[in-house]
């Protein structure tokens, strides 16, 4: 029998992490806003590091040797800025800005801590796939990743995965990768009875999932995961309006 969480979480407080406030700087006259800010380590500028603009228009970017970025010319919207490097966190990890110009998006990085709950880098791991291959979650660093688990008993997730490789597609060019990790059955018989071409990886020793439950034998069990590997989205059940509304802003 499958088992549905029914704690309901509010979706933006629980997914989003944010940045300071607004700035009073409006558009300028032409209409179009200019976003920026400095990334240091410790006392230093950070240099190398990606910046990825997401939400109503996709833009990457790296920081100078003065640690700074910059995206100019932007029409008036919604847009997330996320700093990623691979071994580091950000402070603050993330930037929700609107429609007026920002210079102060301003993140101090840290050696990345890593951890299976919202808000955390997600704790990295290597399982094999449908092809026998090992694959390592941190492969994907610099993608928006949806880490999710599934089980031959679980009536809810076999609905899923009838659609899953048509989720995938429909993202996959802007930077989506879907791991699917099988926690009882066989990863190459679902892959092959779905269709699935992204990576669906054996679990049956539960040791992954052991790591990134919350309720045992709970599922769905969906993540959604930044460009730097932070869990922006992590629900019992599925809700797809969610899950994709998250994809969408993070892409």
């Amino acid at each position: 029998m499958i088992k549905r969480a029914l704690l309901v979480v509010p979706f933006l407080a629980a997914v989003l992490v944010l940045g300071p406030g607004c700035s009073s700087n409006p558009t300028g006259p032409d209409g179009v806003i200019n976003l920026g800010g400095r990334i240091a380590l410790g006392a230093n500028p950070f240099e190398g590091v990606d910046i990825y603009l997401s939400w109503d228009t996709s833009r990457k970017t790296v920081t100078g040797a003065d640690g700074k970025f910059s995206f100019d010319g932007l029409p008036a919207g919604d847009y997330m800025i996320t700093p990623t490097k691979p071994g580091y966190a950000f402070n603050p990890s993330n930037f929700v800005v609107g429609t007026s110009t920002r210079t102060d998006l301003n993140s101090a990085a840290s050696p990345a801590a890593y951890g299976t709950a919202l808000g955390t880098i997600a704790t990295d791991f290597t399982a094999v796939d449908q092809n026998g291959v090992p694959v390592t979650l941190s492969s994907f660093h610099g993608k928006v990743v949806l880490l999710d688990f599934t089980a031959d008993w679980c009536t809810v997730c076999r609905e899923k995965a009838q659609t899953a490789e048509a989720f995938y597609q429909q993202y996959k060019a802007r930077g989506f990768m879907y791991v699917l990790v099988v926690i009882e059955g066989s990863a190459p018989v679902w892959s092959q009875t779905y269709g699935l071409t992204f990576p669906v990886l054996d679990d049956n020793s539960k040791a992954v999932y052991g790591q990134y439950q919350m309720t045992p034998n709970t599922l769905p069990l969906p993540h959604v995961l930044d460009r730097n590997m932070t869990i922006r989205y992590k629900k019992e059940g599925w809700n797809k309006a969610e899950v994709e509304d998250m994809i969408r802003r993070l892409l």
